[in-house]
């Protein structure tokens, strides 16, 4: 997961294609939506990299539960960033499941964002 954030915030997606799994899914916040494919999942980040400034993010509390070939991994953040001309502040939990491929690498298959009310 810190590889995924450090290539995201870098907008450097060349180092986290083979951390996603080709069918990889993104669901959106409140699950509204969905992103499909490690090609539109990565593009994802990418564009969320180059039209925000991120003025601070942190994460915490990390979980890691694993069972055979499968993990979920959770942690809490808070991220400030400008987007548009507009501040925002948000925090919320970021979700992901992974699934260990044949060569023994775990991809990411499926991620959401459980964002706290306001």
């Amino acid at each position: 997961m810190r590889q995924i954030n450090r290539a995201w915030r870098t907008g450097d997606a060349s180092e986290i294609v083979e951390l996603f799994h080709p069918d990889a899914v993104i669901i959106h916040p409140g699950f509204e939506g969905r992103t499909e494919g490690r090609e539109d999942c990565i593009l994802s980040y990418v564009d969320f990299a180059e039209q925000a400034d991120i003025r601070r993010l942190e994460e915490f509390d990390p979980q890691v539960d694993v069972v055979e070939d499968t993990a979920v991994i959770s942690y809490a953040f808070e991220i400030d960033y400008e987007m548009g001309g507009q501040a925002f502040q948000d925090s919320g939990t970021d979700l992901f499941v992974l699934a260990r491929a044949r060569d023994g690498r775990w991809q990411a298959v499926w991620r959401t964002l459980i964002m706290d009310a306001d």
